[in-house]
Protein backbone atom coordinates (compact mmCIF):
# COMPACT_ATOMS: atom_id res chain seq x y z
CA UNK A 1 0.00 0.00 0.00
CA UNK A 2 1.37 3.75 -1.01
CA UNK A 3 2.22 5.81 1.68
CA UNK A 4 -0.57 8.84 0.59
CA UNK A 5 -3.00 5.08 0.24
CA UNK A 6 -2.46 4.52 3.74
CA UNK A 7 -2.65 8.13 5.21
CA UNK A 8 -5.78 8.32 3.56
CA UNK A 9 -7.46 5.19 4.33
CA UNK A 10 -6.17 6.41 8.25
CA UNK A 11 -8.07 9.19 8.27
CA UNK A 12 -11.23 7.73 7.23
CA UNK A 13 -10.60 4.80 9.23
CA UNK A 14 -10.71 7.46 12.39
CA UNK A 15 -13.40 9.42 11.51
CA UNK A 16 -15.81 6.53 11.16
CA UNK A 17 -14.55 4.97 14.35
CA UNK A 18 -15.04 8.38 16.00
CA UNK A 19 -18.47 8.59 15.06
CA UNK A 20 -19.15 5.06 15.44
CA UNK A 21 -20.51 4.42 12.18
CA UNK A 22 -18.25 1.77 10.95
CA UNK A 23 -20.79 -1.18 10.10
CA UNK A 24 -19.50 -4.25 10.41
CA UNK A 25 -15.83 -5.40 9.79
CA UNK A 26 -16.33 -6.42 6.28
CA UNK A 27 -18.64 -3.53 5.44
CA UNK A 28 -15.96 -1.27 7.23
CA UNK A 29 -12.95 -3.26 5.28
CA UNK A 30 -15.44 -2.44 1.86
CA UNK A 31 -15.28 1.01 2.94
CA UNK A 32 -11.49 1.46 3.24
CA UNK A 33 -11.02 -0.71 0.31
CA UNK A 34 -8.90 -2.96 2.33
CA UNK A 35 -9.53 -6.97 3.20
CA UNK A 36 -11.06 -8.31 6.45
CA UNK A 37 -7.54 -9.08 7.64
CA UNK A 38 -5.52 -5.94 6.62
CA UNK A 39 -8.34 -4.47 8.80
CA UNK A 40 -7.91 -6.30 11.97
CA UNK A 41 -4.04 -6.01 11.49
CA UNK A 42 -4.66 -1.83 11.60
CA UNK A 43 -6.41 -2.62 14.74
CA UNK A 44 -3.69 -4.88 16.65
CA UNK A 45 -1.58 -2.34 15.45
CA UNK A 46 -3.24 0.78 17.18
CA UNK A 47 -3.79 -1.73 20.20
CA UNK A 48 -0.36 -1.89 20.57
CA UNK A 49 0.37 1.57 21.20
CA UNK A 50 -2.66 1.60 24.19
CA UNK A 51 -5.55 2.67 21.74
CA UNK A 52 -8.13 0.81 22.67
CA UNK A 53 -10.72 0.11 20.13
CA UNK A 54 -13.73 -2.55 20.39
CA UNK A 55 -16.69 -3.72 18.73
CA UNK A 56 -20.59 -3.21 19.64
CA UNK A 57 -22.18 -6.14 18.22
CA UNK A 58 -25.32 -4.33 19.25
CA UNK A 59 -24.41 -1.61 17.20
CA UNK A 60 -22.31 -2.82 14.98
CA UNK A 61 -19.89 -0.55 14.80
CA UNK A 62 -16.34 -0.25 16.29
CA UNK A 63 -15.76 2.42 18.65
CA UNK A 64 -12.66 3.83 20.66
CA UNK A 65 -13.35 2.56 24.56
CA UNK A 66 -11.48 5.86 25.82
CA UNK A 67 -10.86 9.47 24.30
CA UNK A 68 -7.82 9.11 22.08
CA UNK A 69 -6.64 11.67 19.21
CA UNK A 70 -5.46 10.10 16.33
CA UNK A 71 -4.10 12.64 14.36
CA UNK A 72 -3.14 11.25 10.66
CA UNK A 73 -0.83 13.66 8.44
CA UNK A 74 1.59 14.56 5.96
CA UNK A 75 2.53 18.05 5.20
CA UNK A 76 4.40 18.50 1.56
CA UNK A 77 6.11 22.20 1.60
CA UNK A 78 7.66 23.46 -1.50
CA UNK A 79 10.67 24.92 -1.01
CA UNK A 80 11.51 28.56 -2.69
CA UNK A 81 15.13 28.75 -4.23
CA UNK A 82 16.69 30.19 -1.19
CA UNK A 83 15.40 27.55 0.74
CA UNK A 84 16.46 25.09 -1.21
CA UNK A 85 20.31 26.62 -1.61
CA UNK A 86 20.69 25.82 1.79
CA UNK A 87 20.22 21.96 1.97
CA UNK A 88 23.74 20.57 1.52
CA UNK A 89 23.08 17.15 1.38
CA UNK A 90 21.55 14.20 3.64
CA UNK A 91 21.72 10.81 4.49
CA UNK A 92 19.19 8.06 3.60
CA UNK A 93 19.03 6.43 7.68
CA UNK A 94 15.71 4.42 6.78
CA UNK A 95 16.75 1.89 5.04
CA UNK A 96 19.60 0.90 7.42
CA UNK A 97 17.11 1.20 9.81
CA UNK A 98 14.76 -1.12 8.12
CA UNK A 99 17.60 -3.67 7.03
CA UNK A 100 19.10 -4.33 10.35
CA UNK A 101 15.42 -4.18 12.00
CA UNK A 102 16.61 -1.70 14.57
CA UNK A 103 13.88 0.23 15.81
CA UNK A 104 16.15 1.91 18.28
CA UNK A 105 18.05 3.80 16.19
CA UNK A 106 18.14 7.69 16.69
CA UNK A 107 19.57 9.89 14.38
CA UNK A 108 21.60 13.05 15.32
CA UNK A 109 23.10 15.56 13.03
CA UNK A 110 26.45 16.98 12.97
Amino acid sequence: MKVFDFLEKMSVFNQLVERECTGTPEEFAERLGISRSTLYDIIDELRSRDVEVSYSRAGHTFYYKNPVTLEVRLAVKRLDEDEAKKITGGCNFFSSVLFFGRKDFIFVPE
